[in-house]
């Protein structure tokens, strides 16, 4: 056998950046060996209904996301001595969001806030008024804000790109802009429940189209795991496996995912993995990691114990052959593969594996098909369409096809099938469409559109280029062209014109058809009033304080798309 151990405010924003470079370059030389104690944010027990590092879509999760009991509300403190650093007011993404620095040398965050505290909250709402935007960043001086570990900083919710109620709590360096740490350090969870074994898969390397892998169930046994046979054999000289299993904590039914995972080989290290820091730049390759098409088409997140080739993360252990292990005889060889919570929590999986001498050929490819190289610039190019994928966007070799259909009458080009959604790119790669002729009047509404694998319809940042138009694209599969006319409904939610209005705010359902809304403002009585956006769930709200006088008032809402398609809604009520 042949394998070795695995090898305005952006200028205020860089100011502070520097400044926390300098203090990383003090702080992050040894950053576990003194990891202080943070305090838990919430003063309810601490149960996750999501852990660090666990197989999000296109990312590992970045921190804890602590359980709210369901609901909005609680109060959320300050972990540690600091002062607030950033704010940000987003309709997605994380909402409100509070960066706290702290003298230790880390970085705090608090996001999905319902919201802030009233001294942070009035100077956010002063902000928003100056600038006339309800999305805002803002970069306060250190001593603006200043909090004691336990102060107050906001309440608890479910704003931006939030699933439900819950605290998405995380831990930086402090460079704060690049490397979220494993929480596990600093704040104590009760987690005694090892990691459960579901399934393991094995991966045949060297063949370029991707063959699907060999799946075995797992059985467990007096707490031991093994295969439900005792051993497998299989026709590929080169293989990689996957592993299959959940981790749940003491009173959470939430799968967690794992923190380490490693493989031997008649008892030596193939290959290890560990979760105690992620680095944004690096998140995507979450995607190289897992099982892609199995996690987009099931959602199960099955973790790969071998690095594919243009896997660039920091999250293993050096390995010479990448964890891929190449057989040179038909010997019964030993595999143990451990899979560890953060808690220390150990689950083992023993069996024997052989390789029957027969290899499996691989399928010769087709006249039409183009090989890609994952460490070259790879492009494909017809009378039609023109894609271009720099170098590093890809994991691995393989067989690009391409199709092109016609299309329905709504699609102003074919269909152009570019391999399929299944592989992933890790970066942006350039696509350019040839469309049908479009009228001169409606080129501006014009949108290169994806189709994903469920059929569902998504528009990307267009701009033309003569007689083409062309987009930056981050998934390989289906697209087309389409035109983008229709403006974004704004619909109101249990009013009436002309309405006496007792309650605190007003309510509208605003969406959009295909390009999604993009500009957004509210005008009361002529003037700018702030006007909240819940994105995912299609809601403008605006708020009514004491301010506003008895009366009659006129509220114009207007909305538009990202082609510019603007609508524009007038309410008369009296308060």
């Amino acid at each position: 056998m042949n394998f070795t151990l695995a090898p305005n405010s952006k200028m205020i924003h860089q100011k502070l950046l520097i400044l926390q470079i300098l203090i990383a370059s003090v702080f992050c030389e040894n950053v576990f060996a003194q990891a202080p104690k943070f305090r838990s944010p919430l003063d309810i027990p601490l149960l996750l209904s999501a852990n660090f590092g666990e197989v999000r879509t296109d990312h590992f999760h970045t921190g804890y996301d602590i359980k709210t009991n369901g609901k909005t509300g609680y109060k959320v403190y300050a972990a540690a001595d600091g002062y607030v650093s950033r704010i940000k007011v987003s309709a997605g993404g994380f909402g409100n969001v509070l960066y706290l620095i702290h003298p230790n040398g880390y970085m705090t965050v608090y996001a999905h806030l319902d919201r802030f505290n009233e001294a942070i909250a009035k100077f956010v709402k002063d902000q928003q008024y100056a600038k006339q935007s309800f999305e805002i960043e803002l970069f306060p001086d250190a001593q603006k804000f200043a909090v004691k570990k336990g102060d107050m900083i906001g309440i608890s919710g479910n704003s931006g790109n939030s699933g439900g109620p819950h605290l998405h709590f995380e831990i930086r360096d402090a460079s704060g802009e690049t490397f979220p740490l494993n929480p596990k350090d600093f704040i104590e969870v009760d987690d005694r429940i090892p990691p459960v074994l579901k399934a393991l898969y094995v991966y045949p390397q060297g063949n370029y189209y991707n063959e699907a892998a060999e799946a075995s169930g797992i059985v467990q046994s007096g707490g031991v795991y093994k295969l439900k046979s005792d051993s497998i054999i299989i026709n590929h000289s080169s293989i990689g496996f996957g592993l299959e299993a959940e981790d749940k904590m003491n009173e959470s039914e939430s799968d967690l995912g794992l923190y380490k995972v490693e493989a031997t080989l008649d008892g030596e290290i193939v290959f290890s993995m560990k979760l105690d820091r992620l680095n944004f730049l690096n998140n995507r390759y979450v995607n190289a990691h897992i099982d892609y098409k199995q996690w987009k088409e099931t959602n199960t997140a099955i973790q790969k114990t071998f690095i594919l080739p243009g896997d660039k993360n920091t999250i293993y252990a050096s390995s010479e052959n990448k964890g891929i292990i190449n057989f040179k005889d038909t010997l019964t060889h030993r595999i143990r593969i451990s899979a560890s919570d953060a808690s220390g929590n150990v689950s083992v999986l023993n069996f024997k594996i052989k390789y029957s001498g027969k290899e499996k050929k691989e399928p010769a490819p087709q006249k039409t098909e183009v090989k890609f190289s994952y460490n070259h610039i790879n492009s494909f190019a017809n009378d039609s369409v023109k894609l271009s994928i720099p170098m590093g966007v890809l994991y691995e070799d393989f067989y690009f096809h391409y199709n092109k259909t016609m299309s329905a009458a709504k699609f102003l080009s074919p269909i152009h099938s570019l391999q399929n959604s299944y592989t992933p790119l890790h970066s942006a790669a350039d696509l350019a469409i040839l469309p049908y002729p479009i009228k001169s009047n409606l080129k501006s509404k014009a949108a290169i559109v994806f189709r994903n694998e469920n059929g569902k319809i998504s528009s990307k940042t267009s701009q033309w280029d003569g007689n083409w138009i062309t987009a930056k694209i981050r998934d390989l599969g289906d697209y087309s062209v389409m035109v983008d006319t229709m403006a974004p409904s704004i619909i109101p939610y249990g009013i009436k014109q002309n309405q006496l209005i007792t309650r605190d705010d007003l309510r509208f359902t605003v969406s959009d058809n295909l390009t999604g809304v993009t500009n957004y403002k509210a005008m009361l009585d002529g003037k700018w009033i702030l006007m909240a956006y819940d994105a995912k769930n299609d809601r403008m709200i605006v708020e009514l304080d004491e301010a506003i006088s008895t009366g009659e008032h006129s509220l114009k809402i207007t909305v538009s798309d990202q082609v510019n398609n603007e609508n524009t809604f007038n309410y008369k009520f009296k308060k």
